[in-house]
């Protein structure tokens, strides 16, 4: 029997609050970060809003030093990579003057904002119906 090779995408949606070590974070702000994961993690698998409860082990708390990550991961197939577009879109951005780094100097919320940008016209891209060949 002939093997089967795959490669498969694993994406890590991340919802990060600041937190100290001191005084840790914002409640409110842990709850809203929290909300957005459980929101985001019904909209990706197609559950609705306030309807059956997600698997326990569906979103991650990750505490750190200085931030506190809720995650989920999702698996497909392997497509164009998201940080090589939002380096070049953050290129663009900085050569028409409306960034003034190159984005390895960026900030994490920063790149996370050109992540983002690059993730949905990826999406968009591969969403998008081809016309059919003639």
């Amino acid at each position: 029997m002939p093997f089967t090779q795959r490669t498969i995408l694993v994406t890590r949606r991340e919802f990060a609050v600041s937190a100290d070590t001191a005084y840790g974070a914002n409640h409110a702000e842990v709850g809203k970060a929290w909300t957005s994961a459980d929101r985001a993690y019904r909209e990706t698998h197609g559950l609705p809003e306030g309807g059956n409860a997600i698997p326990d082990n569906a979103i991650a708390f990750f505490p750190g030093d200085d931030e506190i990550v809720i995650s989920f991961e999702t698996e497909g197939p392997a497509r164009l990579p998201g940080d090589d577009l939002a380096r070049a879109l953050a290129e663009y951005d900085r050569r028409a003057g409306r960034e003034q780094m190159a984005y390895a100097d960026l900030p994490r919320g920063e790149q996370q904002k050109y992540l983002l940008a690059a993730s949905e016209l990826i999406s968009t891209l591969y969403a998008a119906k081809l016309p059919a060949r003639s």
